[in-house]
């Protein structure tokens, strides 16, 4: 009765402790299958957080890519760019030169400008007075430069009539030696007023009193103007 009694509170603790052992098994399957589950969805995260890795991971390769050559361009332009700067502050400093050249230059055209427009002043004008005797002249000049034609306007105001000749210097030379000769005007009376156009030469502008008894008193004006001829 005693072994009994033994076997069966034996086999009472071995019911307890299979069934300590199914509930410890049970728990430990439950979290296993509950971690296996977390674990699947921790590696589908750690997947996916992979795959975005990898493309931000080649998408930082890329703009490294690009940002390395926009570097080495930018570089390339800013070399471009200081050279540039360098050409435009010389060519600056040449136009700078230039333009204190063509100040310089335009204020000498001017003074020479106004000396030669004197010299033509000069050499196309005169004026004057006197008394000629009978069968006397007097002459002035005009010079009419190469490149220009002109006009020699003529005023003579006389107590009698003269005579008043436009000559080249030839025809003046045949007019005094008494040979043949052409002008390129003639007037006659006691007041004259005319003009004659004539091109680049010598003239020589003759008043001369024609009578042989009265002297003839006078006075006299000669202008000239001046046209640039084209080349």
């Amino acid at each position: 009765m005693a072994s009994i009694n033994a076997y069966l509170a034996g086999l009472v603790a071995l019911t307890i402790v299979a069934a300590a052992f199914a509930v410890l098994w049970f728990m430990a399957y439950t979290n296993y299958t509950s971690l296996e589950v977390e674990y699947a969805k921790l590696q589908s995260q750690y997947q996916t957080l992979q795959t975005q890795y990898n493309t931000l991971e080649a998408n930082y390769t890329n703009l490294k890519s690009n940002y390395n050559s926009l570097q080495s361009q930018y570089q390339a332009l800013q070399s471009q760019y200081s050279s540039l700067q360098s050409q435009y502050s010389g060519l600056q400093s040449q136009y700078s030169a230039l333009q204190s050249q063509y100040g310089q230059l335009q204020s000498q055209y001017s003074k020479l400008n106004g000396t030669y427009w004197n010299i033509l002043t000069f050499l196309g004008q005169d004026s004057g007075s006197g008394t000629l005797q009978p069968g006397y002249f007097t002459r002035t000049w005009v010079v009419v430069p190469s490149g220009f034609s002109g006009t020699i306007y003529i005023t003579v105001s006389a107590s009698s009539s003269v005579e008043v000749f436009v000559f080249d210097l030839y025809d003046y030379v045949q007019w005094i030696e008494g040979y043949s000769y052409t002008y390129y005007l003639y007037d006659y009376g006691t007041y004259i007023n005319d003009q004659v156009s004539v091109g680049p030469g010598l003239y020589i502008i003759v008043i001369y009193n024609p009578s042989s008894t009265t002297a003839a008193s006078y006075s006299f004006a000669v202008t000239t103007t001046y046209t640039p001829t084209s080349s």
